[in-house]
């Protein structure tokens, strides 16, 4: 198997200030980097590679271009690829909620199987959250945004990856924490691959 991490919020040259949704965590009245969803997720990234390649599973980092350039390139790269393969969509959200979540397709026949399983793990292992949650997405309600971050991409299985709240569950922005969220995400990708 194969995972492809996209860092989104990062990468896009015609957004080149963008990083995603910010928090000013230590109350100082200023949004330093330590404080922005990119370079939390670029951190949940590194860290879930590390795990990956440890447990023989390759990885292939994507963090540049539109979100439509980066989904071509994937599904070129996994046609040169001869076996199973998952793109993720690393975001973090924002806006009060208590759960973690990963987004898959509507149209995917095993995006369901794969979020359930990566969700049970991060609740799990990251008792903070109230709960964590596999959510069809769809371009016609409140999925929209998740789905627009990972349409493109062919099969087998995209999902896009909330794993929390950055200003609800502002103690989970250490590394540390961040240590537990990959490791969660590691294992729920390695026990999808097994089955």
């Amino acid at each position: 198997m194969i995972v492809f991490i996209d860092r989104q919020h990062a990468g896009q040259i015609n957004r080149i200030n963008s990083r995603g949704a910010s928090r000013d965590v230590d109350g100082d009245g200023q949004i330093s980097a330590d404080e922005m969803e990119a370079i939390w997720t670029g951190r949940i990234a590194i860290e879930l590679e590390i795990q990956l390649l440890d447990m023989g599973i390759k990885v292939m980092p994507i963090s540049d271009g539109s979100y439509s350039e980066r989904h071509s390139r994937v599904n070129d790269y996994a046609t040169k690829h001869p076996g199973p393969w998952v793109y993720l969509a690393m975001h973090l959200n924002a806006g009060g909620g208590n759960y973690g979540s990963y987004f898959y397709d509507h149209r995917s026949s095993q995006g369901p199987e794969l979020a359930k399983i990566m969700a049970r793990h991060l609740e799990e292992r990251v008792p903070e959250l109230n709960s964590a949650r596999g959510i069809s997405s769809n371009p016609d309600d409140w999925t929209k945004n998740a789905f627009y971050c990972i349409r493109n991409v062919g099969k087998p299985v995209a999902i896009c990856c909330e794993p929390f709240f950055m200003d609800t569950h502002q103690q989970l922005l250490s590394i540390p924490n961040i240590i537990k969220v990959a490791t969660s995400m590691a294992l729920g990708l390695q026990e999808w691959s097994k089955s």
